[in-house]
């Protein structure tokens, strides 16, 4: 199964040999070089300030590979270029383990910004509709973990406190809100989109470190991010792998 967290947390030979000898072609075949380009990812962006090594990961089934790397400019840009051969889940890290989750085809553009000016910066990437709905997705959830935060720090403070127990029971009871109001918006979210890759990471979501959504209380939101996928997506293969994953559970 796929578990790529936002916000938190191979072989580069095969990628390079293939990079190589496309531009061998290339440099003889206009036809061949409008066809490579019209298939190849862009992945851009802009560091502020400018960091060290970046990694761009994709998704290989049960776990990510690290395809390039790369240091920004002096002005924070840089960029990766892939060629895929269909629809895929990607990622770039940043130097602290943080990183920015995205799904791109061929031909599509990505951007990626992120400013370290704030007090919790988080990386944003767009340049698709897929990427633009997990990138809501991933919004909500972010806002949900600030006040996750919120509300721990209030309990840190209220150590000793002579109504420390009654503070806990009212923290409680608001992360219980606070993990309601994730559950709904997920279900939501594979009800209105089910059928996109952004639903398959969405129904496996883990908000911290435990899963949101579960195939035990959950199984009619599986099936349907199932059936969307083959229809939209059949011979992905995260549908593919997905579709195997819940045939073999009871």
């Amino acid at each position: 199964m796929i578990h790529i967290k936002s916000g938190l947390r191979g072989s580069r030979a095969s990628l390079f040999l293939c990079v190589g000898a496309c531009m061998i072609f290339l440099a003889g075949s206009p036809a061949c070089r409008r066809d490579q380009t019209q298939g190849r990812v862009f992945v851009s962006g802009l560091m502020t300030p400018a960091e060290c090594q970046l990694f761009l990961l994709e998704q290989k089934d049960y776990e990510l590979i690290t395809l390039d790397s790369v240091v920004p400019d002096t002005a924070g840009r840089f960029g990766f270029i892939i060629y895929p051969a269909g629809s895929g889940i990607y990622a770039v890290r940043f130097p602290e383990g943080q990183q920015v989750v995205f799904i791109a085809a061929p031909g599509d553009t990505i951007r990626i910004r992120r400013n370290l000016s704030g007090a919790r910066s988080v990386p944003v990437a767009e340049g698709n509709t897929e990427t633009g709905l997990l990138q809501a997705f991933y919004d909500h959830a972010q806002s949900n973990l600030r006040k996750v935060d919120s509300l721990q720090a209030i309990v840190d403070r209220s150590q000793g406190a002579d109504d420390f127990y009654a503070c806990t029971l009212r923290i409680d009871s608001l992360l219980g809100r606070i993990w309601e109001d994730q559950r709904l918006f997920g279900k939501a979210f594979i009800r209105d989109h089910a059928g996109t890759l952004a639903s398959l990471l969405a129904v496996q979501y883990h908000f911290g470190i435990k899963p949101v959504l579960s195939l035990q209380n959950d199984r009619q939101d599986y099936l349907r991010v199932d059936s969307g996928l083959m229809a939209n997506y059949p011979g992905n293969r995260h549908t593919l792998l997905f579709h195997r994953w819940l045939q073999e559970i009871p």
